[in-house]
């Protein structure tokens, strides 16, 4: 998360024509949003077999969501209240509807509200098709390793030939890119790593899932990742998977660390275009850089806290509580 927000907000937006004043430093390595999406599916994984297929979908819709929605209507109105006059990335109210309705691959015409909400339709598809491959599975008619390998290797065979001529096919474009199949290469590294962390996949077939993850990383837009950087994030994440608990660090610092975890996805939702506008008008204002990082980063945390204190977890525990009250019915009145 960290490697996200400091990427963002030293780099892509005061290299931007914002109007924002060179940051003290520069954080040029890309690579914390695909973490956050390898991190998202080895999580998802541990939670698969506990629940059916059904349920399962519902609660990581429930956790998605309705922070999201919240998230877009606090940032639209941040960015439409408080970004000065000349601000070029004013979102309108069509951008708005798009963003609710996660249409914003389907349309040019509708801009992301915020630049890091391109990962939610990439989360709910991939969600989703998960959720049918795990049904299918447990039925007996899938093979499952079979599917890890098709799921890298098919959108990437189709990058590198069809989707690689001057004017590739629109229907393909769509079929590719709009749906998350550009990324599910995250999603089977994710799964890939919970499976070897509880002995269901051997170390081979790691190596291999994760070196092609590496390879599609490199040719699947958008351009600019850093494959070096993610390796070694991807490195750390099996070590902390399948390696001992880190005792050593201080009690005060895991506690932190694990906070900081729980409202990540807050963070996430909230720092960039909240964080510019901050960030451009301190530098109106005649502060240093050092000063708007600073704030924008605490402001971050924030509001991050404040969309999972009052907006996630609540609703995470009403709709969780909703589905059961109604399961619980459909049950009984199938037993009388």
């Amino acid at each position: 998360m960290f490697a996200v927000l400091v990427h963002h907000l030293t780099f892509v937006g005061p290299n931007e024509p914002l109007g924002i004043a060179a940051p003290p430093f520069e954080s040029t390595y890309q690579f914390g949003a695909s973490t956050l999406l390898v991190i998202s599916a080895y999580f998802a994984g541990m939670t698969l077999s506990r629940y059916t297929s059904l349920q399962w979908w519902l609660r990581r819709m429930a956790r998605l969501l309705p922070a999201y929605v919240a998230a877009v209507f606090l940032v639209f109105t941040f960015v439409r209240v408080f970004a000065p006059a000349d601000w070029p990335i004013r979102p309108s109210v069509v951008d708005l509807v798009g963003n609710i309705l996660l249409i914003q691959p389907w349309s040019e015409h509708i801009r992301y509200v915020d630049g890091s909400f391109w990962t939610l339709p990439v989360q709910v598809a991939g969600f989703t098709a998960l959720a049918v491959l795990w049904h299918l599975r447990s039925r007996g008619r899938l093979p499952s390793l079979p599917i890890l390998y098709a799921v890298i290797l098919v959108p990437l065979f189709l990058r590198v030939t069809y989707l690689a001529h001057e004017e590739p096919s629109s229907w393909l474009v769509a079929l590719v890119e709009h749906t998350g199949l550009h990324r599910a290469h995250l999603f089977v590294a994710g799964i890939a790593i919970w499976r070897w962390s509880n002995r269901e996949l051997r170390f081979a077939h790691l190596f291999a899932l994760l070196g092609l993850t590496l390879i599609a990383l490199h040719e699947q837009p958008p351009a600019g990742d850093s494959v070096g950087a993610f390796a070694i994030m991807l490195g750390l994440i099996c070590l902390a998977a399948r390696g001992p608990d880190w005792r050593f660090l201080p009690e005060v610092l895991v506690r932190a660390v694990k906070w900081i975890a729980g409202i990540s996805y807050g963070i996430y939702l909230v720092h960039q275009h909240i964080g510019y506008v901050i960030a451009r008008r301190l530098t109106d204002l005649g502060f240093p850089s050092w000063v708007w990082v600073v704030a924008t980063v605490c402001s971050a945390i924030v509001l991050g806290w404040a969309l999972t204190r009052f907006v996630e977890q609540p609703a995470y525990r009403w709709i969780s509580r909703t589905f059961r009250t109604l399961m619980a019915r459909k049950a009984a009145t199938a037993t009388t």
